[in-house]
This record gives C-alpha cells, structure tokens and sequence, in this order.
C-alpha cells in the first residue's frame, strides 16, 4: 500500500506542475472552424470548351489545387459574359460545380471563375437548333363571319422539344373566307373554308378553318369534372360543354384550354391535365368569351416500396461499400426528390452516412436500412477481420465478465497492467457493467469508472509501463496507428481528468482526453507537451458541450512525421454514427483573444498541420495505451460514473467515413 500512496503522490506532484501552472494562463474559449482557403496557389476550371446549342445547359467544375497538387476548400464565384450560371455546388470534396445555360443568341461566351486571388475561365460556343417542324394550335377551329380565333404556332427541334425566339409567318389560303395577322389571330370573313399556314425557317404547320353564319352565341361552359385528384405524372381528361342561355348544349365551338398555375399541373388543347408538381391548379376551359373551371389538386406518389442495392455486402474491416436506394410507386415506376434516412442495426459493426455510404469497423454482421416516407429497404453486411498489411493489434470489448474482479475489469488477462489507488478505504473504482444496463454501443458491455475525488485512483494499461512491469509495447517505436473507442460521461467534476492516455506515468506526451465538467453537460481537451509545454499550443479542444448520459464515438489517428513529430488527427461522431467533430474543430487555448502564437490567434489542428507543424513527443511512450481516473487534484467526490466501451488499436488504416 505504500507504494501506491507513493505512486499517487508523484501523479499529484507532477498534474500540479505540468497541468494546472499551464492551465492557470489559459481561458475557456468557444472554438470554430477555419477556413483553408488560403492554402489554394491555383484555380482550374473544366471543361475548358463546350460546344450547346441555344437554352442548352451543361456543368462546370471548378478545383483549388495547393501547390503539391492537393485540392483545397476554396470559396469560388462564378460569371458569364452571356447566359445563365447558377452555383450548384456544396464543396463536397473540395469541387464546385455550376450549372450554365446558354442564351438564346449564338455567340461566343466565357465561363468564369473566381476566387479572392485566383481566376480561371472556360469557353463556349452557342450556336441555334434548326426548327423541324411547326406545330399549330388548335388543328382546327369553327367560328362565325366576325369572330376571331387565336392560333399558336410552336417551333419544334427534330426530338420535338419546344424552341423559343424564332421567327414565324403566317398566311391563309383563302383570305376571302379567313385572313391571319402576323400573330396568329383568325378573322372569319365570309362562309367556307381556309388553310392557315405558319411557317418559321422552312418548316410549316397548318390549322383547318371553318367560317360559318352567325349562330346561338355561348352563355355557359360547363367543365367535367368539376375537380380532379392526381399524383404527380398522371393525367385526366376534362370535357368542356358549351350552353346557350337556355342550357343547351352547343357544338361546333372553339374551346380553348388554360391553367392558373403550369408548374404544378398542364393542360393541352384538348383538355387533357397532367401532373407536374404536388400543389393546386384551376384549369379553365373558354369559349366565346365565356369560362368553366375545373379544381385539380396534385399530389406526390407515394413510396411504395424501397429497394437497396446491392442487397448483401461481404467485405473486410475497414473498407467501404457505396449503397443506393431506389424509390418506386405502386406500379413500379421509379420515383426520385425523395428524402432517404439511413441506418445501422449495429454501428459498432457497421456505420452509414446519410449518402448511403456504409463503412465496416469490426468484424460481424449489421443490417443496413433504407427509409423513405415509411417504407423502407435493407442490404446484409458481413465484416471479416482484414489479413496483412497491419490490422488490429489491440481489442477489449470487456466481454469476459461483468462486476468488480480483476478477470473482469482487465477482461481475462487483455489489460497488461491494472491498480487500484483509494487511501485504504476498500473503494474500487473500476468495474463491468452489461451492456444492456447502459444501452452500451452494440449491446457491448462497458467499462464503469467512478468519480470519488482525488484521493481515489485507478488505471487500465495495455503495453509497457515506464515505471515497471506490463507488457510489450503495442506497436512498433515511432508507427502510425490507430485508436477508438466508445465513451459515455455521466459526472459532473469540473476539474480536468486525465482519463484517456498513452503510458500512465508519461501522459504529458500525449493525452487523448481530459474531461471537465461544464454547465449543461461536458467538454473534454486532447493535450501536447512531449518536449514541454507551449502555450497557447499544448492544450486543443472543441467548444462543443457533449451531453450527459450519451454514448459517443471517439477516433485518433496517431501519426509520425518523424521518429519524434507526430501529427494527431481527432474525429468524434454522436450515437447516429455523424461525425461532429475533427481537425477543424479543435483550436488553440484562448482562440481569438489573448493565445498568440506564431503570428495567430485562431489556430486549429486543420491549420496548423496545414502549415507543417506537428509535437514533439517520447516515442516510446506512445507505444502504450491507457485509461481509468488519474485522481485529478481538486477534483469533486460526485460518486458519479462514466464509462469506456468497444476499445480497438489498429495499424492498417482509419476505419472511419
């Protein structure tokens, strides 16, 4: 027992000196992400040329590279010097993307793209679609000597599609029985008959004319029927009855079809409606100066039935696998704007990200599901341990026992070094607990860990241990690797534990986490002081509160740049498998008030690394891993818990998204 007092007494004295004198200069400071934009020396736009036709479009991309060929997140502007450009873009993976639709004049047109100090263009050239044919509306019209009939003439590309700006004549066979002004208006002259033609670029199309005697003039029209219900894609077919005053029904009389709102439902000259967008229309049916309407309402389909592909997924811990959901209605067809969740039956076997993008963690099995507006589809994933090339070195998932025995708490033997400091008193801070009773990740059971103040302490380590004893080192002297694990906080101590390390008694090399209770909830540092502390650059921290009682995903990628640099990339997801935090969200200590550094006060693990620094470390102390409650001086005797679960120390690559 003496030897464990002595051994508390030396982690009092050296937490006093290395921590506490470091953290009396340092401000709590909510941190925020910074941008990178900077690091771009050149700007490259694609295509370089494009050849459209008039109202065509066609996508632009626009890249910043750093000067090793790198892309860089760089904010970009884009211009034209004809047509329309729309910035498309959300910065995924560094590109942003246009859309450009060219105008309805040929020409000679630049793309441009801008950045604070970059620029980069592209050309396009924009020539006219020749008209193929020419359609005319209505096809036939009956009217009285005296009456007017308006025709439209629609100029048609050889796939049908509509072309605007072109010029188009008009001219009647026989002006004694019909004459047609130059946009399509009928005069009925004399009884008979007449062709009207128009034509545009050598392409004509024709409507029949009938001219008769004055008639019954139209009192009503009547429109059937009087509301239509239908999804976005259908169609209905509405009839228009003209009346005279008495309420008899007319013949012979031109009908012209209009709809209050196109960008929800159409209609052509027959009075045929068709869905276009989910929302309300009023189609009206005319003649004679006198109007029907019809009410339509328009909904979306409804998902009938999701299918995700591909359906089953074999693959080794680490990898990848891109999985796409496919929507249909209930006759098949498919259906697309949908919004699509995605989820995991086991994230601690498997994660996917909202993109359907699964990426495997441990070996086992997790069904991967699909849901849209109900309905919902799965793919069976199966993960095998990867072979060669590294892998995993080190995994506890305490599945040996749960309570309070040494087999339990080092789970039958995995933990090469465990003690128990609590002043003689018989208090034991570390035991296992079910998964079930902490809702831990994947049913795992978890490590509990108690806070009792700072005369109260313990440790799990794995790998050499300086001051004697454990067992051989992890990985390799001055190797990459890779470390995660699940944690959930339920104390409320505001002091900073030290509970997440590398080898115990050489923790000021490298401390994963060093949590504090805070107003609402917790926060936590990662810390740097191999070579000695520098302020403002040796404590790092999101000023994000994580919650009580919430189970979060930690990942460290650890990596040398030399035998004694390392640069430590941290990410934090949330119980969903998001990720919330990275190398962006950790900043210096007093970010943006008094912590200058190097010409800086807004340092983040993303910028420094960015500018080629990294941390001096002892090596060989990083080839140890461990975890417990250092007994942190001035910390409160809360009796409360928290707890480590589904801890893995791998060499081959990030597992995560």
């Amino acid at each position: 027992m003496m030897f464990l007092y002595k051994l508390a007494q030396r982690l009092a004295r050296l937490h006093t000196a290395l921590i506490l004198g470091a953290f009396a200069a340092i401000g709590c400071e909510v941190p925020v992400a910074t941008d990178q934009a900077g690091t771009a020396v050149q700007l490259l736009v694609s295509p370089k040329t494009s050849s459209l036709r008039t109202g065509q479009t066609t996508q632009f991309i626009a890249v910043g590279l750093t000067s090793t060929g790198d892309t860089a997140n760089v904010a970009v502007s884009w211009s034209v010097t004809g047509g329309d450009i729309t910035d498309t873009s959300t910065t995924s993976h560094n590109r942003h993307l246009s859309m450009y639709k060219s105008p309805t004049s040929p020409g000679h047109y630049k793309i441009l793209a801008k950045t604070a100090t970059l620029t980069d263009s592209a050309v396009v050239d924009v020539s006219t679609v020749p008209v193929a044919s020419v359609a005319v509306t209505p096809a036939s019209a009956g009217m009285v000597a005296g009456q007017t009939v308006q025709l439209t003439a629609t100029t048609l590309d050889s796939t049908s599609a509509a072309l605007t700006g072109r010029v188009v004549t008009w001219g009647s066979s026989n002006s004694a029985v019909a004459t047609v002004n130059g946009s399509g208006l009928v005069t009925g002259v004399a009884p008979g008959s007449a062709t009207i033609t128009a034509t545009s670029e050598g392409k004509s199309g024709t409507a029949a004319v009938t001219v008769t005697v004055m008639s019954v003039p139209v009192a009503t029209v009547g429109v059937t029927p009087a509301s239509a219900n239908m999804t976005v894609g259908q169609t209905a077919q509405l009839t228009a009855t003209p009346r005279d005053a008495s309420g008899n029904a007319l013949t012979g009389r031109v009908v012209t079809w209009g709809s209050s709102n196109s960008a929800v439902a159409t209609v052509n000259g027959s009075g045929l409606v068709t869905g276009v967008a989910a929302g309300s229309a009023t189609i009206t049916a005319t003649s004679e100066g006198k109007s029907g309407a019809s009410s339509v309402t328009v909904a979306l389909a409804p998902v009938a039935s999701v299918t995700v592909s591909p359906a089953t997924v074999s693959q080794v811990v680490g990898t990848v696998q891109q999985l796409t959901a496919t929507l249909r209605d209930a006759s098949g067809n498919v259906l697309t704007g949908r919004t699509v969740s995605w989820s995991s039956s086991n994230t601690l076997v498997a994660t996917v990200l909202g993109t359907g993008l699964e990426t495997s963690l441990l070996a086992g099995s997790a069904t991967i599901t699909a849901t849209s507006e109900g309905r919902s589809g799965t793919a069976a994933i199966t993960v095998t341990a990867g072979g060669g090339g590294g892998g995993v070195v080190f995994q506890s998932d305490w599945s040996t026992a749960t309570g309070t025995s040494s087999n339990a708490v080092q789970d039958g033997g995995r933990w090469t070094s465990y003690w128990e400091f609590n002043n003689g008193t018989g208090v034991q801070l570390l035991s296992v607990v079910s998964g079930a009773s902490v809702n831990g990740p994947g049913g795992l059971n978890a490590l509990k860990v108690l806070q009792r103040g700072s005369t109260f302490a313990a440790n799990l380590q794995q790998g050499p241990v300086s001051q004697g004893g454990g067992g051989p080192p992890i990985v390799p002297v001055s190797t990459d690797y890779y470390v995660r694990f699940y944690m959930r906080n339920d104390d409320t101590s505001p002091p900073g534990d030290h509970i997440v390390t590398v080898d115990t008694w050489q923790y000021a090399n490298l401390t994963f986490v060093r949590k504090m209770g805070v107003s609402g909830g917790w926060q936590f540092v990662s810390s740097f002081y191999g070579c000695g502390y520098t302020y403002p650059v040796g404590h790092w921290g999101p000023g994000v509160t994580l919650s009580h009682g919430v189970w979060y995903r930690f990942e460290y990628f650890v990596h040398f740049v030399d035998a004694t640099h390392v640069q430590m990339h941290p990410r934090v997801y949330d119980a969903s498998g998001t990720q919330i935090m990275g190398d962006a969200d950790f900043r210096q200590s007093d970010y943006g008030a008094s912590g200058l550094w190097n010409g800086s006060q807004t340092w983040t693990l993303a910028s420094y690394y960015a500018a080629g620094y990294s941390f001096c470390v002892n090596p060989v102390a990083l080839t140890s891993f461990g975890l417990g409650n250092n007994g942190q001086q001035g910390a409160v005797d809360t009796g409360l818990p928290w707890y480590f679960a589904g801890v893995q120390i791998r060499t081959d690559r990030w597992p995560g998204p």
